[in-house]
């Protein structure tokens, strides 16, 4: 029993220990007061999201701006004014008239008619200070409304930052009198009006009933508050969040009767200074800016529509917890926290969790904020999110710690296993270097130049190569490859150097001075010490280029003596026989028969010399195929034809390069010669693509521009010669010819061929 307790215990250690941990640190921090600011705060945005209501009809506020005053002349009002704004009011009947401003001393003139005015008015409240200035001063109420119990405090209360959470319902005097403010007073007495009074329910708490509300005076930790003056008879300031605030009238229009019928009648009328020269603004929890700022007159008003609405229309009271809940409430919280962070496997899953549950706090705080109860915030919050983090980084810690054992003996494993490894990478590193070194030894005794490349960069070469180039070995190093042969050359270096080909292959190399060189290029991929290079050797082909270039002359004069010997023989005989006809027709001698063996033996000739020259013809191939493959003889073509037009003209070339049969090559060139001039000549094209594409069992060439295009179907025999011409060669070679064309998109040609 003891062994499976002390093993749930150190299970969970962490709980144990960091939930009295941090919700003990945060309870000594509420204590003390270092949360109450956050805690307001949080409330105000609360009051600030709450959802607005309808101006309350019962209130009506008539205000005293800047304007009035310049109106008026002076300020103080005089008495004479302020008694005739208060007749004009009592022509519409108010229920009440509430006066927020000091009349202690008369302002002459029309004292008396004041006085007069207060006498007979008795549902007019007026105001005193009782609560003391900052210089020690009280202001009494005018003594006519004093002798007839008609005053009412107009004293508010500010919180720390200055604004008004709590709002006094009644307070004390110096002499120990009770006395209510004037939003209070002016309410109470609208109930009493419709019959409703305060109805006591338990005089050592001080609670009392009001219609449908039960009031409880605010205590001195209530809610967020710390040790805060609880004095007199407070309770939670649940001002409404009215749309457009009360309805209002300027005295200036009282006065000079623009008062509309009705307007105070059964109403409660609030008189009170608005000007921003007397400085009479408060902030409260809807208050974002000054200007925004309510006034004292508006702050009155709303503790008379709160305590009316909670008494006539049920509208919730703000109520809190008792200080034990809300201590409860933070350890609930702070175990909610710890078991997050204790229970996850990684700190990302923890922060996830704590931001939905504390989004659930926030949101649970708000609606029972709505139906009237201030839940507190901060300290939970804080309790569920340090909670996570401590018991997440206790955790994170342990691990470590496991970890750290683990990967101690990881390590001491490791570092034999490297002192193994490091011998035989030195006897590995030492193979290698005499392999090197007899590499070095073999590559510096063989004539032919052999370079070592790695991502096209040339990272080692040999003596002959050297001589080759022209380089020296400090500059060779580092160079890329492509720049080692002719412009013209690069394209299919490059290409061959990415794709990995291994073979030979014929290019134009291009030494230090700008000279070149017809070369032969044998290339293998390999590896070297670790890295995958790639070696190449290269010859000087250029005696078996003269040699072949003398082959070639050989040969044409071959042709040239055969084509002497058959052709022109045939052609002189076929001369002397026509000849000697028309001699005879001349002279008109010798008979028909003598004519038709003439003529036999010029037919014989002329299809004997017909003959030889189609030999000698399929003997022959285009120049630029003479000298270099088709993919090369191609982009010779383009380059050619680029240089004598402003259309742009693409050459591009896929696939590993092979040889096809000669007449094959020749049909293929002829047909790309024929569709690039038709394409710049008569289809007026910007761009042409000539691509030729090497796949192992076809090849391709395909040409399209995007010129101005043809209707296959509507080209004639005669004007399309050069088309005919391309599909009889296509013939030829048993090739597939598709030309695909409309008139302004462009025409694309494709001929394919089997490589067999």
């Amino acid at each position: 029993m003891w062994i499976t307790l002390k093993q749930q215990l150190w299970r969970w250690r962490g709980v144990l220990i960091t939930v009295p941990s941090v919700a003990g640190g945060l309870l000594i921090l509420r204590l003390v007061g270092t949360l109450q600011l956050m805690e307001l705060v949080a409330l105000d945005q609360m009051f600030r999201l709450r959802p607005s209501e309808p101006t309350d009809p019962r209130i009506v506020l008539v205000t005293v701006d800047e304007s009035d005053i310049k109106e008026l002349g002076q300020w103080p009002m005089s008495d004479e004014v302020l008694a005739r704004l208060i007749l004009s009011l009592k022509q519409q009947q108010p229920k009440l008239i509430g006066l927020d401003i000091f009349r202690d001393l008369p302002v002459e003139p029309g004292h008396q008619e004041l006085v007069n005015v207060f006498t007979s008015t008795p549902n007019l409240i007026g105001i005193e200070k009782v609560i003391k200035t900052a210089e020690g001063q009280v202001i009494d109420a005018p003594p006519v409304l004093k002798q007839r119990d008609r005053s009412s405090a107009s004293d508010l209360l500010l919180d720390t930052d200055g604004r008004v959470r709590r709002s006094l319902v009644y307070l004390r005097t110096p002499d120990n009198q009770s006395i209510f403010t004037l939003g209070a007073r002016l309410a109470f007495a609208y109930l009493e009006g419709k019959g409703i009074s305060r109805q006591p329910i338990n005089r050592e708490q001080m609670q009392f009933r009001l219609g449908r509300a039960t009031f409880t005076p605010l205590q001195s930790n209530d809610g967020g508050y710390v040790d805060v003056d609880a004095r007199g008879y407070q309770i939670l300031s649940n001002f409404p969040k009215f749309q457009k605030g009360f309805r209002t009238i300027s005295i200036t229009d009282v006065l000079q009767g623009r008062m509309p019928r009705d307007f105070v009648r059964d109403r409660i009328v609030l008189i009170g200074i608005t000007a921003e020269s007397v400085e009479n603004r408060f902030f409260t929890s809807y208050t974002t800016n000054s200007i925004a700022a309510p006034s004292g007159v508006e702050v009155h008003a709303l503790l008379t529509s709160q305590l009316l609405s909670a008494a006539l229309d049920e509208r919730p009271l703000l109520r809190t917890w008792s200080e034990p809940l809300e201590w409860l409430w933070i350890v609930l919280w702070s175990t909610i926290g710890t078991l997050i962070g204790w229970t996850s496997p990684s700190p990302r899953r923890t922060a996830s969790r704590v931001v939905l549950l504390g989004i659930a706090l926030l949101g649970s705080a708000y609606v029972l904020f709505l139906i009237g109860w201030w839940l507190i915030i901060i300290p939970p919050l804080f309790a569920l999110v340090a909670s996570a983090i401590t018991s997440n980084g206790y955790l994170l810690w342990e691990n470590l710690k496991d970890y750290a054992r683990t990967l101690e003996q990881k390590v001491e494993e490791r570092t034999l296993k490297l002192q193994q490894e490091i011998v035989e990478r030195k006897q590995a590193e030492l193979a290698l270097v005499e392999s090197e070194a007899r590499f070095r030894q073999l590559a510096g005794a063989t004539v032919e130049a052999i370079a070592i490349t790695e991502q096209g960069k040339i990272i080692d070469a040999n003596e002959a190569f050297i001589q080759m180039f022209g380089y020296l070995l400090f500059e060779t190093v580092g160079m890329r490859a492509s720049n080692l042969v002719s412009p013209d050359s690069r394209e299919i270096v490059v290409q061959n150097m990415q794709s990995g080909y291994e073979g030979s292959y014929e290019t134009v190399g291009l030494r230090k001075d700008g000279t070149t060189f017809p070369a032969e290029i044998r290339a293998k991929v390999t590896t070297y010490g670790e890295r995958v290079v790639r070696i190449a050797s290269i010859r000087d082909i250029s005696d078996r280029k003269r040699a072949e270039q003398a082959s070639i002359l050989e040969e044409r004069n071959r042709m040239a003596r055969e084509i002497h010997d058959t052709l022109a023989q045939a052609f002189t005989g076929i001369l002397l026989h026509i000849g000697s006809v028309t001699q005879m027709l001349a002279n008109n001698s010798g008979s028909a028969q003598i004519y038709l063996e003439r003529l036999e033996k010029i037919n014989e000739l002329a299809r004997t010399g017909l003959a030889e020259a189609r030999r000698s013809v399929v003997a022959l191939r285009p120049q630029l195929l003479e000298e270099s493959t088709l993919q090369s003889a191609l982009h010779r073509l383009v380059t050619q034809m680029r240089s004598t037009t402003k259309t742009t003209l693409i050459y591009e070339s896929k696939g590993v390069i092979y040889s096809l049969p000669t007449e094959v090559e020749n049909h293929l060139l002829r047909i790309g010669q024929e569709a690039l001039t038709n394409a710049i000549k008569y289809a007026n094209a910007s761009k042409i693509l000539v691509e030729l594409v090497y796949d192992d069992a076809q090849c391709l060439l395909r040409i399209k521009d995007d010129g101005q295009g043809f209707g296959v179907g509507s080209i004639s025999s005669l004007s399309g010669f050069g088309l005919l011409g391309m599909s009889e060669r296509a013939e030829r070679i048993d090739a597939h010819l598709a030309i695909q064309s409309q008139p302004g998109q462009g025409t694309e040609i494709v001929v394919i061929v089997n490589r067999e």
